[in-house]
């Protein structure tokens, strides 16, 4: 069995609440969790400012020390992102190996990260959060090379200490997801040209996106493949999408996205803005709450990415799952909808508050369509739902559900 690395994680409490940096750390400890490291201690200092040299007090320091030397301990992991001359500072105190959040959260991804894109986008934020901590990082730059600290991952090469050379390689990892996002790009011009209404999943991560999304596949999809699920940190990066339509009404496509954390690296959000932008093409944003394990600053915290997108404008649904696991209501102050995605309580609620937002401004229309447009037949198959289809001496006689959109693009086959 692989030894687990032990570490001690510290927060710095400098805004005055608690009871939010306790929680920041327990999150932190997840996330150490998920890269095979035991934490063993944790120390929260409450400071009205935050010490340049240590981050922390050099009292704390010292009392750091002695908890390393008696805890058998490999590492510090601090809660917050740390400047270099701060992890220099800290690894010549402690002598052991000093990391932080933003660095953790950049390990996970490397592990998680499965398709090209995703590779290439943890490690364009992997020589980011590097370029300017190439100075003087000792022990920790060590650890900079593997995907994860025990496992191997997309980012095996060690990072080149010469500036010019990662720069280099920057550019060179830009250009190749410019290509991508070009691609991506065009998906979405096809997305907008078939008029299909696109729902967004959206949430802190491991809230149940996924799950949501393979349920109503399963239940409305005309793909059954399921997507990656795990009760695990950031099962999902890349985007993923599905088709989904429920017998004679109008077929919308649901995405799944990249989760949600507090302390985000902002080389990460930099380098996944391709698949963020997946978001700004949704017509409706389904934010995912945990039932059993959310809290206030997440759901608030999500809400601000959304606005940070530019995407406060685009209607949103709350959706809090585990409702077979609650005793109690979740006492949230706004609307949401409450939904299992285990037994399959709520769904078709969820299913008709969709159709309500994505469809709130389509009608009924009758078209008389000419035998030889049978194409265009066929391109309404793939743009809507069809109610009713009769043969008569002058064509085909359809009657079907339209967008404004699809009202405009088939007005000239529209019956009086």
């Amino acid at each position: 069995m692989q030894k687990l690395d032990r570490a001690i994680l510290v927060a710095l409490n400098y805004q005055g609440n608690y009871e939010s940096c306790k929680l920041s750390l327990d999150e932190l400890e997840e996330l150490a969790k998920a890269v095979q490291i035991k934490t063993v201690d944790k120390v929260i200092q409450s400071n009205d400012k935050i010490e340049p040299k240590f981050f922390i007090g050099s009292g704390k320091v010292l009392e750091i020390k002695q908890m390393i030397d008696i805890l058998n301990v490999d590492m510090v992991i601090f809660d917050d992102t740390l400047s270099p001359a701060q992890i220099r500072n800290l690894e010549e105190a402690l002598d052991v190996q000093i990391f932080d959040r933003a660095f953790l959260i950049l390990q996970i991804f490397a592990l998680r990260a499965q398709t090209k894109q995703a590779m290439l986008e943890v490690a364009l934020a992997q020589k980011l959060y590097m370029l300017p901590r190439l100075a003087g990082m000792g022990k920790s730059l060590s650890r900079q090379g593997g995907g994860s600290f025990n496992a191997k991952g997309p980012g095996e090469t060690k990072l080149e200490t010469d500036r010019r050379r990662l720069n280099m390689e920057i550019t060179r990892l830009r250009v190749s997801l410019e290509g991508i996002k070009k691609e991506r790009g065009e998906s979405r011009k096809r997305r907008f040209k078939n008029s299909i209404p696109v729902v967004a999943l959206v949430g802190y991560t491991n809230a149940g996106k996924s799950s949501l999304m393979n349920h109503l596949s399963n239940l409305y999809g005309t793909n059954k493949t399921e997507v990656f699920e795990k009760d695990m940190l950031f099962a999902t990066l890349d985007t993923k999408s599905k088709r989904i339509q429920k017998d004679n009404q109008p077929p919308f496509i649901l995405i799944d996205t990249v989760g949600f954390i507090s302390k985000l690296p902002p080389e990460l959000i930099k380098s996944f803005e391709s698949t963020l932008a997946d978001i700004a093409s949704a017509d409706l944003i389904l934010h995912i709450v945990d039932g059993k394990n959310y809290s206030p600053l997440q759901i608030n915290f999500t809400k601000q990415v959304i606005k940070d997108l530019g995407l406060e404008e685009t209607p949103r649904l709350l959706v809090v799952t585990k409702k077979d696991l609650l005793v109690h209501q979740p006492n949230i102050l706004e609307d949401y909808l409450l939904i299992s995605n285990k037994t399959g309580e709520g769904m078709n609620d969820l299913y008709q508050a969709i159709s309500a937002h994505i469809y709130k401004d389509s009608r009924i229309f009758k078209l008389l369509l000419p035998f030889d447009k049978g194409s265009i037949y066929e391109r309404l198959k793939s743009d809507t739902t069809i109610i009713e289809t009769n043969y008569t001496a002058d064509g085909m006689f359809v009657k079907v559900v339209l967008t404004p959109y699809l009202y405009n693009l088939y007005k000239p086959y529209i019956m009086n």
